[in-house]
């Protein structure tokens, strides 16, 4: 398919992209000992992650870095780099930046068909709720998935400055967007998340809809 997540993504980001089930290619050794006792999705969710980190690390001058994994299960990156890696059946997908260029950025992609009328509660906000149900049903499924992709890229976001753990109730989301196309979305914090994310505060991000795919990328500048 068509490259796209670079249109999420100021022109400094550098993004890959990559179908998990077809990507060929051999990972480090440090990287591999990570997925040892792991099942094959798992394996090749890794993998690919980890080549289009490779590729994207090698476009900025940085090669034969292994991107472990740290305590919190985040990627460990270079001294001097951000990066986000998100998967999701049948796609996977890199951004990173050099640190003066931006001091933190989030990706996240998910099928449209992820998340289903009786587990929405589990990620949307009674507002939320009340938004999805009010738009036509055939189109609730992929508002509900935008909102959980649009809040997982602001958590890994806010996560490479904050290192703080965020609810899915503890933001809410627009639902002002077009599912047949893309452009900006807004989530607005509902209480404080560490010391750096206060309540009432809004942070801005893109989302691109592709076909079975809602895809979302967020910068914080510095």
């Amino acid at each position: 398919q068509k490259k796209i997540l670079n249109r999420l993504f100021p022109g400094y980001v550098i993004t890959e992209e990559a179908n998990p089930e077809t990507v060929s290619g051999i990972i480090y050794p440090e990287e591999d000992v990570f997925i040892k006792k792991a099942v094959l999705k798992r394996k090749n969710d890794f993998k690919s992650g980890r080549l289009c980190a490779k590729k994207a690390l090698a476009k900025l001058g940085i090669e034969r870095f292994p991107i472990k994994i740290a305590n919190d299960r985040s990627p460990i990156w270079p001294d001097g780099i951000v990066g986000s890696i998100a998967h999701t059946q049948g796609y996977c997908g890199v951004a990173v930046a050099v640190k003066r260029n931006v001091k933190s950025l989030g990706l996240d992609i998910e099928c449209v068909d992820r998340l289903k009328s009786n587990c929405r509660y589990l990620v949307c906000t009674e507002d939320e709720m009340a938004a999805i149900n009010a738009r036509p049903k055939s189109i609730q499924d992929k508002l509900a998935a935008f909102i959980f992709s649009a809040k997982e890229c602001f958590y890994k976001c806010q996560f490479t400055i904050n290192r703080c753990w965020a609810g899915f109730h503890d933001a809410k989301i627009s639902l002002d967007i077009d599912i047949n196309n893309e452009g900006d979305f807004e989530i607005i914090l509902l209480k404080d998340i560490g010391r750096y994310f206060t309540k009432g505060s809004s942070f801005k991000g893109k989302y691109i809809f592709n076909q079975r795919y809602v895809l979302t990328g967020m910068t914080i500048e510095n």
